[in-house]
């Protein structure tokens, strides 16, 4: 395991509700502490891993005190990309865990299948973790409430008739989700080793659903600096591109400075007890 972000703020108040937020995907883990409204951050982590499993959140668990502290609520978004987006019109369980089972191999001995509902959007999230990870969370917090990213993301997608990309980029893989007047149009997570891989997929999507590079505003989230190589490419492509930022603020130091758009997703997470 390897942790890339650690921070420690020392605002914590005591006497206030502390919140724990947790992000699990295939291959990177997070954590946050803040005060019930995500205002004031007070301890963060980001870890990657060949494979998040049992034994590495034992050890996160182990090396960070904090997360054995008691909290008003625990919040915690799945990252796996095991989903498919069902209209409400057509949902199923059984159907889709049918679906699920053709597209990704999933079965009942290894994987927990969930559902949650998209109201927004008239559609239900049907989606599958792995049943270790599923189980470990829900004996360390029983009262835990759970979510997938997709469902989470897509809460925050601006009204309105523009169209719009909400991107999060990890390590080795980026999450978008699509929006055209108003419909969800995909929500999905792909691999990529470099840049262009990132601009093909955002492209195909854009001819895929007819979407204008002109007019699509991206949103983007997640491991990406303003002078990297990714942005300048974006912005090739793309008239409208802003970082999402935080409502909590990342503190700056001379030896740790990260932007407030690297921990956006957990934000989004802690804003849902609120």
């Amino acid at each position: 395991m390897k942790q890339l972000f650690y921070i420690q703020t020392g605002n914590v108040k005591e006497a206030e509700p502390q919140i724990l937020s947790i992000r699990i995907g295939e291959r990177h883990c997070s954590f946050a502490i803040s005060d019930r409204q995500g205002n004031d951050l007070y301890s963060l982590a980001y870890y990657t891993a060949d494979e998040i499993g049992t034994d590495f959140l034992y050890d996160m668990f182990s090396n960070h005190a904090e997360l054995n502290s008691s909290f008003s609520d625990v919040l915690i978004s799945y990252d796996h990309p095991k989903s498919v987006l069902v209209p409400s019109e057509y949902y199923n369980m059984d159907t889709a865990k049918a679906i699920l089972n053709t597209m990704y191999g999933v079965n009942g001995q290894s994987s927990s299948v969930n559902s949650e509902a998209m109201n927004k959007w008239q559609m239900y999230n049907v989606y599958a973790v792995p049943k270790d990870i599923h189980e470990w969370m829900n004996r360390k917090f029983p009262s835990g409430k759970y979510s997938h990213y997709y469902t989470l993301e897509s809460k925050m997608m601006p009204d309105g008739l523009a169209d719009h990309f909400i991107i999060d980029i990890h390590m080795d893989e980026f999450s978008v989700i699509a929006v055209k007047t108003n419909k969800l149009l995909i929500a999905q997570t792909y691999s990529y080793s470099t840049p262009g891989d990132i601009l093909y997929y955002l492209l195909k999507i854009c001819g895929h659903f007819s979407l204008s590079q002109e007019k699509v505003q991206l949103m983007i989230s997640g491991l990406i600096e303003k002078d990297s190589q990714l942005f300048k490419e974006l912005y090739q492509y793309f008239l409208h591109v802003e970082f999402r930022d935080p409502a909590w603020k990342v503190p700056a130091t001379e030896e740790t400075e990260y932007p407030a758009h690297f921990f956006t997703s957990l934000n989004d997470l802690a804003r849902c007890a609120s």
